[in-house]
């Protein structure tokens, strides 16, 4: 685990080529006003998820993730988050079964660039699915509380928490095939 001082946000800087900035300080600052807006809007459903998210991709980089593995989470949370709940593509069942499979893909994708490199083959894959199952289950607990605290409507019943934990794990699968297929490969001997 990377010592909490060396994970701090990198902020713009110059170089002999021109700016350099930090991706996944660009994203979480597009979901940060993400929520800014879902705050003002006073859409509590929305506000909840987008703070799991930032919640959960702040702990990620604490525990030491890279931007490899967090980059592509954060930037497709915004655009999950957007399509979820500022141009939702179907009806409000489909829209949450797309958003939870997705949110799994991209959880799972990072859990897959963290551990990869740190867990021999089949461990880290068995660690990632673990870890993606356990994280929609706390993400519906999330839910539950922001209900809670809200007065909204996120988990309506125990079938759609089931099926939301169910789709996110599914994502998860995915996402351990893809970082499979992509994992570089090794020379034999």
């Amino acid at each position: 685990m990377a010592p909490l001082y060396r994970t701090r946000l990198r902020y713009p800087q110059m170089n002999g080529r021109g700016l350099r900035i930090d991706l996944f300080a660009f994203a979480l600052g597009a979901l940060a006003l993400l929520t800014l807006a879902f705050f003002s809007a006073r859409n509590g459903a929305a506000l909840i998820m987008s703070g799991l998210c930032l919640v959960g991709l702040l702990a990620a980089r604490v525990a030491g993730f890279s931007n490899r593995a967090l980059v592509p989470p954060a930037g497709g949370l915004v655009v999950l988050l957007w399509l979820v709940w500022i141009d939702p593509p179907a009806d409000l069942q489909q829209t949450s079964a797309l958003a939870h499979l997705a949110g799994g893909v991209l959880v799972g994708w990072a859990l897959a660039e963290y551990l990869r490199g740190r867990l021999p083959s089949p461990l880290w894959i068995l660690a990632v699915l673990v870890g993606v199952f356990s994280l929609t289950i706390l993400w519906e607990l999330g839910e539950y509380l922001g209900d809670r605290a809200l007065d909204t409507a996120l988990i309506p019943s125990k079938r759609d928490s089931a099926l939301d934990i169910f789709f996110g794990t599914v994502g998860g699968v995915g996402a351990v095939g893809l970082a499979s297929l992509l994992a570089p490969r090794r020379p034999p001997g």
